[in-house]
């Protein structure tokens, strides 16, 4: 990968070693959409653009000795050619501090390696979640074609709960019962640790009770909103070119500048398996 001119920075093998872990481990600490999304590896920078194809509804599968009932086709409703972004973030290590390193023979400190990466997952998420307008992505929380819920209140006893059960239930109308998931602001999932009427038990847990894939929180849902979603790979997945990884920029004013950054998309093949709560 000459791309990453990691050969012309000051840093050993084992140095860039070390920030390939930091990367890996602090990515997975963050992100929180690749934990219910399906991936789609295709592991090559040089592609610069995706198919984004929405899947046409169709009946139930046919049930018959002889394959010769009708059940209509599975097909692309629409398709159209997006270019693929990067998501980054640039940092910076000071030239003194490498060379403390090499004479004291201590570990260089990476914790800006970490907030970099912390910096790229939230990016990541606010992609998913919000889409980016200009390049053409929609995100959960605006695609077109969506079911949309109105809230109960998020301050009274239950009504999380409520508002959860309604995403469900709307949810199985447009034909969805498993494989359900539930993302909400961390400052209301933190609303939901209070006792559910006289059942003794916690809100959230009559919530997580809901969802069989989890209940997960992102700062990229707006508070006093939420997102319910059918997940699986025919109805969205993230499509990776780029893995989240480290390069070097340039050596400039004696200091070295680093970027961590990734290239992927975020497909949503069927908007009705999107419910969002305004």
């Amino acid at each position: 990968m000459n791309f990453l001119h990691r050969e012309e920075s000051p840093l050993t093998p084992k140095e860039w070693e070390s920030i390939d872990n930091v990367v890996v481990s602090t990515a997975k600490n963050n992100l929180v959409g690749r934990r219910f999304i399906e991936l789609t590896p295709a592991l090559d920078p040089s592609i610069q653009a995706v198919a984004y194809d929405v899947i046409s509804k169709t009946n139930d599968g046919a049930c018959g000795l002889f394959g010769d009932k009708e059940c209509g086709l599975v097909k692309v409703k629409s398709r159209k050619f997006l270019p693929i972004p990067q998501i980054y973030k640039d940092f910076k290590i000071h030239w003194r501090d490498i060379e403390t390193s090499r004479k004291l023979n201590t570990p260089l400190d990476f914790g800006i390696v970490a907030s970099a990466t912390r910096e790229v997952a939230i990016s990541e998420d606010r992609f998913i979640f919000q889409g980016d307008e200009e390049i053409g992505y929609p995100g959960l929380t605006n695609v077109e074609g969506r079911s949309v819920v109105k809230k109960f209140s998020f301050e009274e006893e239950g009504g999380i709960f409520k508002t959860a059960l309604s995403c469900v239930e709307t949810l199985v109308k447009n034909g969805f019962t498993t494989n359900l998931a539930f993302v909400m602001n961390p400052k209301d999932y933190t609303k939901a640790f209070r006792i559910y009427g006289n059942t003794g038990t916690l809100e959230i847990s009559h919530i997580k009770e809901l969802f069989d894939v989890g209940v997960f929180t992102s700062y990229a849902v707006d508070e006093g909103k939420a997102v319910a979603v059918a997940t699986g790979v025919e109805n969205m997945d993230i499509f990776i070119v780029q893995d989240m990884i480290t390069s070097f920029l340039a050596y400039e004013n004696m200091d070295y500048y680093f970027r961590v950054f990734e290239i992927l998309a975020f497909r949503i093949k069927n908007p009705s398996a999107v419910v969002t709560v305004e």
